[in-house]
């Protein structure tokens, strides 16, 4: 009789009870990251308070760099929860377990319960899936509509089936409504393409079902994009297209470049962590499976594998039971599926080193993919179904255990305990971070034991610990940490020390050379951004009321001696982001 672990919905449990307990207990301690997220954050409450959903608006200018659908989340998350920075990453949150259960269920159908299980405590306990989840930005949705795309592909052409253009066609719709056309219809249909040219069936694509695909997505998305355009007169459509698509893709935007390739491989490297340890052995196993004439047996405990082998297992059991594995000739459906994975990630990877501008969180969508890859790994070598070389394994071990050291002397670096010998420039320092470097000895103690149970044979002990390592080490990582950094970030402290936040007042705020996006969320009200010091001066000699946030040196050496009037420093912190004093002057 299965255990109660066997069943689906207690996987769903399980995966829901992992998400929540590495986001939510900190979803919303600390104040907003700039940029992206004091300006999403900030847009959202814009439309709220203008009572649209057609037009996005930050510090009351037209917002072109991304279309709409994350900020209607905000926006209704806002009129549940109240304006915070919790309630501004909530959806992001809501699109992390999403993604979970999604990639849980495609892995399920695709290799078995096992697989899928430990794919998405994979996903979740991956340092760039967690860290989105904990952001107000658009990415968590964007990879929970593409991995839904993509599953919903895999499901319609199975066995020849063509039942995947309404839902595709549907997700693309709400990708593109998330981050735009390149990103939700050219990246998962390029990936779905791609496998059907593989497989020389692209003419696959050529059905009247097309329609239906083609008329869901222009419901969905067109008419937001249509209000949009027809509300702005075409400003919005054009800043949008020519700036945050081509010109992203043709020229390096915010100095954000990096060597194609090679920048994402170090990207997986360092955000896939602590799986990415394995990352040779998955693609190994992929590799084997795609290319030679033989692969795994299921095990005979596995429900949704064919009986078929079960005498064939028992008898290699018989003559070999250290390693219960027999040759076999093998399962196309195995083979096409691990292409199919193999494809997503590798069209993902190039699609994003073809683009001048490069992000680590542009090649997230290609996380879940790369989970079920690893979790087959993990399940089949546990089973001793597959076989791996010693010393690759126990560098993949070792790698486990230098995440560990690198995180603990890392945190003792940056805190200033451990004084480096060569000076880098504008280097940021956060004496309190020393506190946590510990959380870097649960990778250590992790490897320690993944190691005796390997050198013992139990192989599955071995996972279990990789699992229940990762999800303390990236939570402990996530929860605390940060939040000592979240004492260096000035926006929310200056609005509060100054008195700036005055809704039911007529007060003007500016900035001179201190442009933060949240100081604008935090104030709830426009920031007029000052470039000159005569401006900014004046600014403070008007006879309205006035707050001026300028870092404190600028203010010293260029505004103040032309002031006239009497003033008052009302709140100075320091700010990371400047690494230097922030200052607000009031005349009031």
């Amino acid at each position: 009789m299965p255990g109660w672990l066997d069943y689906r919905a207690a996987h769903y449990i399980v995966l829901l009870a992992v998400g929540w307990a590495l986001t939510f207990p900190n979803l919303g301690a600390t104040t907003l990251w700039d940029v992206d997220e004091g300006v999403n954050a900030e847009t959202a409450r814009e439309m709220r308070e203008a009572d649209t959903w057609v037009v996005p608006t930050f510090n009351w200018d037209l917002r072109t760099a991304k279309p709409v659908l994350l900020y209607w989340l905000q926006r209704i998350s806002y009129d549940a929860f109240g304006v915070t920075e919790w309630a501004a990453r909530f959806p992001s949150e809501l699109f992390y377990l999403l993604t979970i259960l999604i990639t849980n269920e495609l892995g399920r159908r695709q290799f078995g319960a096992a697989t899928g299980l430990l794919a998405g405590i994979i996903v979740a306990s991956s340092i760039e899936c967690c860290k989105l989840a904990h952001a107000a930005t658009p990415d968590a949705a964007l990879i929970a509509f593409i991995t839904l795309y993509l599953f919903a592909f895999w499901r319609g052409q199975e066995n020849g089936g063509r039942s995947w253009f309404l839902p595709c066609g549907a997700f693309s719709a709400l990708a593109v409504l998330t981050k735009g056309p390149l990103v939700g219809l050219v990246l998962p249909a390029a990936i779905a393409c791609t496998f059907l040219v593989w497989h020389r069936e692209l003419s696959r694509v050529w059905d009247r079902r097309m329609i239906s695909g083609c008329l869901a997505w222009a419901f969905i998305a067109g008419p937001w994009y249509g209000l949009v355009t027809a509300e702005t007169q075409g400003k919005w459509i054009k800043a949008f297209w020519y700036d945050e698509n081509i010109g992203r893709a043709a020229a390096p935007m915010e100095n954000h470049s990096g060597i194609p390739v090679v920048y994402y491989l170090i990207c997986l490297c360092l955000f896939f962590a602590p799986w990415s340890s394995f990352l040779l052995l998955t693609f190994r196993h992929a590799w084997q499976v795609v290319a030679k004439p033989s692969v795994e047996i299921p095990a005979i405990d596995d429900p949704t594998r064919s009986r078929r082998w079960t005498w064939a297992v028992k008898f290699w059991q018989r003559i070999r039971p250290e390693t219960a594995t027999i040759p076999t000739t093998p399962d196309e459906a195995t083979r096409r599926t691990t292409r199919f994975l193999l494809v997503w990630i590798g069209v993902c990877l190039l699609a994003c080193s073809a683009a001048a501008t490069k992000l680590p969180n542009y090649i997230a969508p290609l996380y879940p993919a790369l989970a079920i890859l690893t979790a087959r790994f993990f399940v089949q070598w546990s089973r001793r179904l597959v076989e791996a070389p010693e010393w690759l394994l126990r560098a993949s071990i070792i790698c486990v255990a230098i995440t560990g050291l690198v995180v603990a002397v890392g945190l003792l670096i940056v805190s200033g305990t451990i004084p480096l010998p060569v000076t880098i420039k504008q280097m940021r320092f956060f004496p309190g971070l020393e506190n946590w470097a510990w959380i870097g000895l649960v990778p250590l103690a992790a490897s320690a034991l993944m190691f005796w149970h390997w050198r013992h044979g139990n192989r599955a002990s071995m996972v279990r610990w990789m699992a229940i390592g990762s999800v303390l080490f990236v939570g402990l990582a996530a929860a605390f940490p940060l939040r000592v950094i979240d004492r260096y970030k000035a926006a929310k402290t200056l609005v509060a020390e100054s008195g700036a936040y005055q809704p039911r007042r007529d007060i003007r705020i500016g900035s001179h050379q201190y442009s933060q996006p949240s100081v604008v969320f935090y104030v709830g009200r426009r920031v007029e951004p000052f470039f000159e010091r005569e401006v900014a001066a004046g600014f403070l000699a008007m006879p309205h009321p006035g707050y001026l946030f300028v870092p404190a040196e600028v203010w010293e050496q260029e505004v103040q001696p032309l002031v006239t009037v009497p003033f008052r420093i009302a709140a100075r912190h320091y700010d990371y982001t400047r690494n230097c004093d922030i200052i607000v002057v009031t005349t009031e």
